[in-house]
């Protein structure tokens, strides 16, 4: 019989695996962590300073258990590791009162009865001039949002797993992963060149490069180039997390989202909508970001945040993983025996990340998983 390697193996350190290496290393696995550059690195999903954390959930109510448990672990990782990584300055959600924002957010806050405040435009306008609305626009304002520290939440999640135990391998680059009777087959190349590793289970959180190394998934995943840009704000203190928060703004076409003022960074903002480009090779994805791809975040940041500058930009490129429903996939797939799945797909799972990789820990364990994973099954496509 082939000895194993570990018990337990986690592919990819980005956000879901950085937490699904500190989880199953604070459960007592035996575990080796495997990273192709080095964590917190800016070439796959998970970099970018900032990410928004929310409980009121324009993705549905499923996901509220989840944003809850994933809070709870952030701050007992900050206390793990003395690291500043949450801080909920509040979040305020703008649109019309039926558009496709605002009543699912409020289906959700109703649904777990979440602390929250109704504006209307009059009263938006008074005490958040910073946005520019149109008429009819309403307000949500919700406590239980903010922002995480994306590079600093996986580098201490990282170093609470080492702290337990944990092995990490960087410079490791996963070629193949292949179900066996003993367990699971991980190839891999580094700087030793090729190697066969066996594991007796793999948690995958290989983000973009998922669909590529387990081919047979069931469920449909598409990685899509997206922009991450932060803009001059000429008067911080005004767009700080005390006075400006996170916010989503429905308007001119576009579901935007963005992230006050951090720590020298400026004003971050998205656009859900944008039009990007599908990413054949997640490894070519380029971090520069030419002018004409930001020039339609750069003009709705013109129309409706006017007192940010749209013409200093600071900007990354990034990627996404999307699948058709735009949920995760957290579990064990029927078509790789021994594998276990965290890919926080479609661009909104961060904040999640761990709560992702606390349930994917709890799987490869055999215990039952914190939070229900049920609508999140890779098999739902079958």
């Amino acid at each position: 019989m082939t000895s194993l390697d570990a018990p337990l193996a986690v592919l990819g350190l980005g956000a879901a695996g950085s937490s699904a290496l500190w989880r199953a290393a604070a459960r007592g696995a035996d575990v080796i962590g495997f990273e192709q550059h080095t964590p917190g690195h800016p070439h796959g999903s998970s970099h970018g300073h900032s990410r928004l954390f929310r409980t009121a959930l324009v993705e549905g109510p499923q996901y509220v258990g989840l944003a809850q448990h994933a809070q709870r672990l952030w701050r007992e990782l900050e206390q793990v590791t003395g690291t500043e990584l949450l801080t909920l300055c509040g979040g305020l959600f703008l649109g019309p009162e039926q558009g496709r924002l605002l009543p699912p957010i409020l289906e959700t806050i109703r649904a777990h009865d979440l602390p929250h405040e109704l504006l209307d435009a009059a009263a938006v306008r008074s005490r958040f001039d910073q946005h520019t609305i149109d008429d009819g626009t309403a307000g949500v304002l919700d406590p239980g949002t903010g922002v995480v520290r994306a590079e600093a939440g996986i580098h201490a999640a990282v170093r609470a797993a080492v702290g337990l135990g944990a092995q990490v391998r960087t410079g490791e680059r996963i070629t193949a992963v292949e179900p066996v009777d003993t367990g699971v087959e991980v190839h891999s190349t580094g700087l030793d060149g090729p190697r066969t590793w066996r594991f007796g289970r793999v948690i995958m959180a290989t983000g973009a490069w998922t669909p590529s190394l387990l081919p047979a998934l069931t469920v449909p995943m598409q990685v899509r180039r997206t922009l991450l840009t932060w803009f001059g704000a000429p008067d911080a203190a005004r767009f700080g997390p005390d006075r400006f928060g996170v916010f989503l703004h429905e308007a001119d076409g576009y579901l935007a989202w963005g992230a006050p003022v951090l720590e020298g960074y400026g004003v971050k903002v998205g656009l859900h909508d944008l039009v990007v480009p599908a990413v054949d090779d997640p490894s070519t994805n380029p971090l520069e970001v030419a002018p004409h791809e930001w020039a339609e975040v750069a003009g709705w940041v013109s129309r409706r945040l006017p007192d940010l500058d749209a013409g200093d930009v600071r900007a990354e490129g990034c990627m996404y993983t999307h699948t058709p429903d735009e949920a995760f996939s957290i579990g064990a797939p029927a078509a790789y025996p021994g594998v276990v799945l965290a890919a926080a797909c479609s661009g909104h799972g961060f904040k999640h990340a761990t709560a992702v990789g606390d349930a994917a820990a709890a799987l490869a364990v055999d215990e039952e998983p914190p939070v229900d994973l049920a609508p999140f099954s890779p098999d739902r496509f079958s």
